[in-house]
């Protein structure tokens, strides 16, 4: 052999010693699979580096950087209130008996509305069990309540504070024909999924796009809110002795009645790093151009 290829395999060698020890460092004392650190360094998702709420309003939508309506926010590290860190210490301490308490029990708050009737933040702690009792084999799902109304949807919209509730007959929604979707434009979309244990009621949507709901609506590659929603619900069959804190917070842009997009966080209880994400979904339609102040859109 010449030396040069002897030179040339030494290199591959040392590259792949290189690879080895950095792998047993990551993997010695963690609960990190090797399956999910291959998949991260194939992982070519869009990430943005975020310190407030107004950057994220101010993100600029582009299909061609955010195919499927979401950003990974700092690193998918959540960063969450002291008052949010403190509750999620309380569940830790005494997460057994929260698990094994009835379907029936899951601790999750909604914030309802603020003075303009926009929905707020909705958190939870979501158990398999959670996510058991609203699956397909257990329940179908039901329809919208008549009364779950959102801002934004109704041009001629008024709500009413002392029915938390918004009344209007002037539709914003309509039939779109756009490059990759024919169909309604704007979803009811849950902050707190209905298959994560999340109620119907106004309180938990908002008036959301349908890529802002679902991407591009791909099983293989979901998108929107269906992309966290998806990874909660994989990760709890698959550690169905742990617990997974859930935030979804809606931001609006000064006195617009339709929200910017959705910050989503999420965190498991039991071993922290098994499972965080930080993730934005734009509430946007690539094609369509959304008054956000009153919900109108022009193709």
């Amino acid at each position: 052999m010449s030396k040069k290829k002897q030179k040339q395999n030494s290199g591959y060698k040392s590259w792949w010693i290189l690879l080895v020890l950095v792998i047993a460092i990551l993997f010695g004392n963690s609960n990190t699979s090797i399956k999910d650190f291959l998949a991260h360094l194939g992982n070519n998702q869009p990430t943005e580096q975020i310190a407030n709420s107004e950057q994220l309003t101010n993100l600029v939508f582009d299909i061609q950087k955010y195919p499927q309506n979401y950003v990974i926010l700092n690193n998918n590290q959540p960063q969450f209130s002291t008052q949010t860190k403190n509750k999620i210490q309380q569940i830790k301490s005494n997460l057994n008996q929260y698990i094994n308490e009835s379907d029936d029990q899951q601790d999750t708050q909604y914030h309802g509305f603020d003075h303009l009737g926009r929905t707020q933040q909705v958190s939870s702690f979501v158990r398999y069990k959670d996510v058991v009792k609203h699956s397909s084999s257990v329940m179908k799902r039901p329809a919208f309540p008549e009364s779950t109304k959102v801002s934004g949807e109704y041009l001629d919209g008024i709500f009413d504070n002392a029915a938390n509730q918004w009344q209007g007959q002037q539709s914003n929604n309509q039939i779109v024909q756009l490059a990759n979707y024919h169909g309604y434009l704007y979803n009811k979309s849950h902050l707190l999924a209905w298959s994560l244990g999340g109620s119907m009621s106004s309180e938990n949507v908002i008036l959301g796009t349908r890529a802002q709901n679902v991407g591009t609506n791909q099983q293989n590659n979901p998108g929107g809110m269906a992309y966290t929603e998806t990874k909660v619900r994989d990760f709890l069959r698959q550690h169905q002795d742990d617990t997974v804190f859930y935030q979804a917070t809606p931001y609006y842009k000064g006195n617009e009645l339709v929200a910017r997009g959705v910050q989503v966080q999420v965190q498991s209880i039991k071993n922290p790093s098994a499972l965080h994400l930080n993730v934005w979904t734009f509430n946007t339609q690539s094609g369509v151009t959304i008054n956000y102040q009153n919900g109108q859109a022009n193709v």
